[in-house]
Formats: C-alpha cells, structure tokens, sequence
C-alpha cells in the first residue's frame, strides 16, 4: 500500500510540475498561460494544504500532544504562500513582469524549503502514527493527485482506450500541460507526441506505473 510519504510526496512534485509551468510562461511573457496555470497551480496547492491542515496535521497533534511544534511552522508557511498566490493573481505582469518573476521566485523558494521540511520529518513521523489511522489518511492523500487540474489516469484502461483518451484530451486543450498516469511506458504514444508538435518527460511511480507530464514544444 502507498504511504503517507509517498502519496503526499508525489502530490508535491505534481505541484513543482504546476509552479514549472507556471515559470515557463512568465519567462515566455505568455501571460494568459501564466495566469491559467497558477489558477491549477493554486487549486492544487489549495486542496494540499485543506488536507494537512484538516486531516494530517490533526491526528499527529492528537497522537503527540505537540500543537505548537511541526504543525505550527508549516501551517504558517501555508499561510504566507497562500498570500504570495493571491499577490500574484492580483498583479498585472504585463505590466510589470521583474516584479512578477521576483515574486515567482519567492514563492519557489518557499516552496522548496517546506517541501523539504515536510518530506524530511513530518512525513515520516506520520508513518509511526496508529495503523488503521495512517492508512486511511495513506489513502485520502492518494486522492490529492487524481482531481488535480491536467491529470489524466488511464492506468486501468486497455489499449488503445489509454492512447485514444490521451490523445482527445490534449485536443480538447491543447495548450494545457497533460500529467497521465499508465501502467507501463508508452513508446507508440511518444512518437505521435511528437508528430502533433509536443515535448515529454516520464518517471517511474512506487507502484510500477509510469507518470508522463506532456506540454508543448514552442
């Protein structure tokens, strides 16, 4: 079964694809693309922090007594990349596009730091909480990533239907990075990526599948 760490784990590098993409479209001036991609990039971030502030955080506050440690400092940075998000949504890069790249790269910093935090001591103190507990919370993380903005999960779908549903979702929009998640590497799949005019990266997953972030080339 997937752990806490590893499913909120993969939810924080879905979230670094968001900000990456979010990064590439201010450093192209392509300020629709940038202010739709920090709206998937907030909602994502936006349902990760409901779940640690609503589920996780609690029950290892309730399972350590300790409400002003861990818990404390992350729900503050929380806080503050809540306010960088709604600055940025707020501003009008076109209009002043340093300001904005600064404040984008304010929010990655901070970003990484918590990730780190998190990944590094939270996460696994979480795994010593008690079995049927962590498990259910093991699961309500997995959920994170499935209703995510630009995700597809094709992983219990027979060819063709993975390639044919791939295809009909990047023609439904087609300037909007793809995150599929399948159940092996689909090498047909990357050649015709290429062919309609997109780029590709893969990573293996816990579970044997394959994660697949597809985007335009230009």
């Amino acid at each position: 079964m997937t752990s806490i760490s590893e499913a909120l784990t993969e939810h924080h590098r879905l979230c670094d694809a968001l900000f990456e993409s979010a990064s590439e479209a201010a450093d192209a001036g392509d300020w629709p693309a940038l202010r739709a991609r920090l709206t998937d990039l907030t909602d994502a971030l936006a349902r990760h922090f409901a779940f640690e502030e609503d589920a996780l955080f609690p029950a290892f506050e309730a399972a350590t007594g300790m409400s002003e440690g861990p818990t404390a400092v992350m729900r503050l940075e929380h806080s503050h990349m809540r306010n960088l998000l709604q600055g940025l949504a707020a501003a009008a890069p076109e209009h002043d596009p340093d300001g904005c790249r600064a404040e984008l790269d304010n929010l990655f910093v901070m970003l990484q730091q918590h990730n780190a935090k998190e990944e590094g001591m939270l996460y696994p103190a979480c795994e010593q909480l008690p079995a049927e507990r962590r498990d259910a919370l093991a699961e309500e993380a997995l959920q994170l990533a499935p209703t995510a903005p630009g995700t597809l999960d094709v992983r219990a779908l027979e060819p063709p239907e993975p390639f044919l549903r791939i295809v009909k979702r990047l023609r439904e929009a087609p300037q909007a990075p793809l995150r599929v998640r399948i159940h092996r590497e689909p090498y047909p799949l990357y050649d015709e990526l290429h062919g309609l005019g997109y780029r590709y990266s893969a990573r293996p997953l816990a579970d044997g599948s394959f994660e697949i972030l597809i985007e335009p080339a230009a």
